[in-house]
């Protein structure tokens, strides 16, 4: 199981790397497209600054589930990834890595604030059956989140 100390590492992490990458790709390298679903590399970014606005209600209604409910049940996540890539179309690099920033610090603060068996409750979520909450949100939160800059990164080096 994660635990808080690895959850706010691994924010902190993605907050680091937000900074690098957007410090890092020119417009050619923001223009490029990514394999994996076809976004921009900006559309990237704006996708990784939109799923830190909304951790904390996305965990906490996770949590507020029944242990055996699918977290998922109900929801279309292409419709909603487009609506919040959507919403921040208009947004230059550096307001969507000051999002980021503020964005994934705000979750750090929510992480440090919670007791620790807040974390320890196991929930189900799409393919995840009875998951600790705190390993649901490395994956879904961190791990996603960085594989998304990575493959920002990677859409650069091979054209």
């Amino acid at each position: 199981m994660a635990t808080k100390q690895e959850l706010v590492g691994g924010l902190e992490f993605l907050i680091q790397e937000g900074k690098r990458i957007g410090a890092g790709l020119d417009d050619a390298g923001w223009a490029k497209v990514q394999d994996g679903d076809g976004w921009k590399n900006k559309e990237v970014l704006a996708h990784v600054g939109a799923i830190g606005t909304i951790v904390v209600p996305f965990i906490t209604n996770i949590a507020n589930a029944a242990p055996a409910a699918d977290g998922a049940a109900g929801m279309d996540i292409d419709a909603l990834n487009a609506q919040l890539v959507g919403a921040r179309v208009g947004k230059s690099v550096q307001e969507l890595v000051d999002e980021i920033d503020a964005a994934y610090t705000g979750v750090i603060g929510w992480v440090k604030g919670q007791p620790d068996d807040f974390f320890q409750q196991k929930r189900t979520m799409a393919g995840y059956v009875d998951v600790p909450i705190s390993d649901l949100m490395q994956r879904m939160v961190v791990l996603h989140g960085l594989s998304h800059i990575y493959s920002a990164y990677s859409a650069t080096m091979y054209s």
